[in-house]
């Protein structure tokens, strides 16, 4: 045990936008004796990780950010990833959490001590540490997700997941396949097309691929959004708003507003791909929304690139030069970038959890993940999830997200203290799921698309039913009836 055995009042796992709102938190709430582990080498967490070519976030900056440090320098409406995590660490230093932070301090499990009532940490490296509450912000986009091929490992080349992005790595001249054709796949492909010699896309599935409108903000528009009073609060409302009362209705099990974007988007993928054989193998024949929607302003042009090819026939094994398809051609490469995604529950078990009496939260999670509010799990007295299960979104900004729940999160540990542990109930948890999985199924991510949002067995553990004003409110309230509240000593 590391720091003389020393208890924390809090131990928050990961610093992305989670973990560094929690900090903050935690230090307005005038608790200041906690530590932030982060196990990579640097701030931001799905910001540090995925450096690939053209990475940028597909919700407006304005709004990608914390409401309480707003950022009138935002050079784009949609800014690229390094502005970002240099966001993220302006914030570590302008609310003091660097003497908070540790950095490549990897937890591996969590283990409750039934006979002092506190969580223990166990470290990559060995060490130990006592902490009366756990805040969980290590978020989804993390664990990335390899395609179950045949061969994977016997291609003789270079490859690489697109959130294990090699730096330095040159492209200049090389032929390059992109496995996937979702959020990362197309924003790498027109960063890397005008380097390679030849680009490949092989895609699976169409996408509804919407137009980005993406532009540079002026110097008078920062100097409006910096000086005048309510300017940026303002159109960050607007941005908030325009999400959730016109981007939300569209997951409903019906919606006019979806035909209407559907044509849109097949309006402008006709525009853009300049080869009319290419637009039926652009052209999604599953229900919009089913599937995450993208925005891209350049993918669809950069099809009409001579050295860029999509390839949609379907990949029946990787070979030592290439990639062979169904059709018996073999595609000859240099580098592999799978661009396949992430494993987003497994990243809520990436850490070894064991309960009172030693409960595995994996065993209790085998056949759902389950969560109150996305947050607390019964049986684990004083855990948090900043974004457990069912807390994703694809109509607002998941940092508008994780402010309310670390909110609810602050309100349950004011409310346990040192001395108390606090759990939520069984009968309450399972009431709100109950409820939550009711209304996922009347929506369109339940039209029966294959796709992450939703399993095998048809449930969803991802996505949060209802809009974001909804989430809100939801979450400014505890009910103390809902909890177990006990002293610790009498655990």
């Amino acid at each position: 045990m590391s720091d003389g055995g020393r208890v924390l009042d809090v131990l928050v796992v990961g610093a992305g936008f989670a973990g560094i709102c929690a900090g903050k938190k935690l230090l307005d709430a005038g608790i200041t004796d906690f530590l932030i582990v982060e196990k990579g080498g640097g701030i931001g967490g799905t910001w540090w990780d995925n450096t690939y070519p053209g990475a940028a976030c597909d919700v407006a900056s304005h709004l990608y950010c914390f409401s309480f440090a707003p950022n009138p320098d935002w050079s784009r409406k949609y800014s690229p990833r390094p502005e970002i995590q240099a966001y993220l660490e302006r914030c570590v230093d302008r609310f003091g959490l660097r003497r908070h932070l540790r950095q490549r301090r990897e937890l591996k499990r969590l283990e409750f001590q039934d006979d002092r009532g506190l969580w223990r940490a166990y470290f990559a490296d060995g060490e130990q540490r006592d902490a009366r509450h756990i805040i969980l912000g290590n978020g989804g986009l993390h664990m990335p997700k390899l395609p179950d091929i045949p061969g994977i490992q016997d291609f003789r080349g270079r490859w690489m997941h697109s959130a294990r992005w090699q730096k330095g790595f040159s492209l200049n001249g090389l032929r390059v396949a992109i496995v996937g054709s979702a959020a990362s796949a197309i924003q790498i492909l027109p960063a890397v097309a005008p380097r390679v010699a030849h680009a490949a896309l092989f895609q699976r599935t169409p996408n509804y691929i919407l137009p980005r409108d993406d532009r540079s903000y002026g110097a008078w528009q920062k100097w409006v959004f910096r000086y005048v009073p309510g300017a940026l609060r303002l159109y960050r409302l607007g941005i908030f708003l325009r999400m959730d009362l016109l981007l939300y209705p569209i997951t409903r099990e019906t919606s006019g507003l979806r035909v209407k974007a559907r044509r849109m988007m097949l309006s402008f993928m006709r525009r853009q791909v300049k080869d009319p054989a290419l637009h039926p193998t652009l052209t999604p024949d599953y229900e919009m929304g089913c599937k995450r929607i993208l925005i891209s302003d350049d993918f669809f042009a950069s099809l009409n690139r001579p050295n860029v090819e999509l390839v949609t026939e379907a990949i029946s094994g990787i070979e030592e030069n290439g990639i062979r398809t169904r059709d018996g051609r073999l595609h000859e490469v240099d580098l592999i970038v799978y661009a396949t995604g992430f494993d987003l529950e497994a990243h809520m078990l990436g850490v070894e959890i064991r309960g009172p009496g030693g409960r595995s939260l994996a065993e209790q999670w085998s056949e759902l993940p389950t969560a109150f509010n996305g947050c607390c799990v019964p049986g684990m007295p004083n855990l948090y999830f900043v974004t457990g299960p069912n807390t994703g979104v694809g109509t607002t900004s998941i940092v508008f997200m994780i402010e309310q729940e670390v909110g609810f999160i602050l309100r349950c540990i004011r409310l346990a203290g040192r001395e108390k542990l606090m759990s939520i109930r069984d009968s309450a948890c399972a009431r709100y799921n109950d409820t939550l999985q009711a209304a996922l199924q009347k929506t369109v991510w339940a039209s029966g698309c294959k796709s992450w949002y939703r399993r095998e067995d048809g449930k969803i553990s991802t996505l949060y039913p209802w809009n974001a004003l909804r989430f809100r409110r939801q979450l400014r309230k505890l009910d103390r009836e809902d909890f177990e509240i006990v002293e610790r000593k009498s655990y």
